[in-house]
């Protein structure tokens, strides 16, 4: 009889346990990454579908451009001049965030620092090997991370 009484009180704290955590859960990395805004250039033109406005190309821009995200980044070479980020952006892909991102990066030197960035720079052109380039809160760009090329996205969107 005992365990007839037990069982119910069993699936009963389950239940509760499962709605907390799943109500506790937290948003992840995939809602920290999925920016705002997506700036399209090309041939110098800008297009900024957003998941208001337009949000079949938005999702369609996101499906297409894998990258490693983590809190951690390191090493490559950053666009050394304004004529750089203006010759990426003829051809490119941004992610752009409201509210800034926070990783940390390991210097080579053993030193890690802890950096904020709002956009994300995804060049198309071939000369920039793949690279990304994430923007700081004070407007400077750094390597972020090396990925596939991005050519074939202008024929999908």
């Amino acid at each position: 009889m005992r365990i007839i009484k037990t069982i119910p009180i069993i699936f009963l704290i389950a239940a509760i346990g499962f709605a907390l955590g799943w109500y506790m859960k937290p948003s992840g990395e995939s809602g920290k990454w999925t920016p705002d805004i997506i700036n399209l250039y090309s041939n110098g033109e800008q297009t900024q579908p957003t998941k208001i406005n337009n949000p079949q190309l938005f999702n369609r821009v996101l499906s297409l451009i894998v990258f490693e995200k983590g809190d951690m980044m390191s090493g490559g070479n950053p666009p050394e001049s304004e004529e750089d980020i203006n010759e990426m952006k003829k051809s490119a892909v941004e992610y752009v965030y409201n509210k800034p991102i926070s990783i940390q990066i390991n210097k080579g030197d053993g030193k890690i620092e802890k950096i904020q960035f709002t956009s994300i720079l995804f060049p198309i052109d071939d000369k920039w090997n793949g690279a990304a380039f994430i923007q700081t809160t004070d407007s400077t760009y750094l390597y972020f991370v090396s990925r596939p090329s991005l050519k074939l996205i202008l024929k999908h969107i």
